[in-house]
């Protein structure tokens, strides 16, 4: 198992409130920690809320080399299927052997909620961002086709059903490869120097479609 243990407890940086059907909902758009729900949307609503479900340094090893398969040494079998139909360009690592700051790569696992009655679209995959302590970003991979990136692991704009009761409408949906994982969420795949990864907290920023921008501190 893959997954960290959640705080039970943690602290959202900034709120406000708004009142939908006579009882006010907490619309948080800055959290601490992964696992705290941050709302993204217009000012006024409609909000989608998104959930880092974990992250993590991903370690595909040698995952070009058939022969190294099952060699847990050489790769890593779930992180190499992550990568799986990336060009060699697209999954190639800047190498700086003088520096000893080779990129890795970095997984970000997303969820999104939609609690309203009516069908929104989720942030496209250029709507994310890492920043670290030292004011550097790192952006996504974006597939030619970011509706339909080339392993069904990997996060994609799409719209999030609408609410049907209690309860909310969810991407990724739970019958697919992503939402039936352990993480069950969408793989938001960067490339990270190493020294970024030490210049904590990264934090992940998330830009709506329609507007609206929140934060998560990720718990690296």
């Amino acid at each position: 198992m893959r997954q960290r243990l959640i705080p039970l407890l943690a602290v959202a940086l900034s709120a406000t409130a708004l009142t939908a059907c006579g009882s006010k909902q907490e619309v948080v758009t800055s959290a601490e920690t992964e696992a705290i729900f941050v709302s993204v949307g217009p000012d006024g609503g409609p909000y989608l809320k998104y959930q880092v479900q974990i992250s993590r340094q991903l370690n595909p090893g040698d995952f070009e080399n058939v022969a190294a398969k099952g060699d847990p040494e050489k790769v890593d079998a779930e992180d190499s299927e992550y990568l799986r139909g990336l060009t060699p360009q697209e999954a190639a690592l800047a190498k700086r052997p003088s520096k000893i700051d080779d990129e890795v790569f970095f997984g970000v696992w997303i969820a999104a909620y939609n609690d309203t009655k009516k069908p929104l679209l989720s942030a496209a995959a250029d709507g994310f961002e890492i920043v670290d302590t030292q004011g550097e970003k790192f952006e996504p991979f974006v597939a030619k086709d970011p509706r339909n990136p080339p392993n069904p692991f990997l996060y994609r704009q799409a719209t999030v059903p609408a609410a049907v009761g209690s309860g909310s409408g969810v991407l990724p949906e739970a019958n697919s490869p992503a939402g039936a994982s352990t993480t069950q969420g969408e793989l938001l795949l960067f490339k990270i120097p190493q020294s970024s990864l030490e210049n904590r907290p990264l934090v992940l920023h998330i830009k709506g479609p329609s507007g609206g921008e929140a934060e998560v501190d990720l718990d690296v």
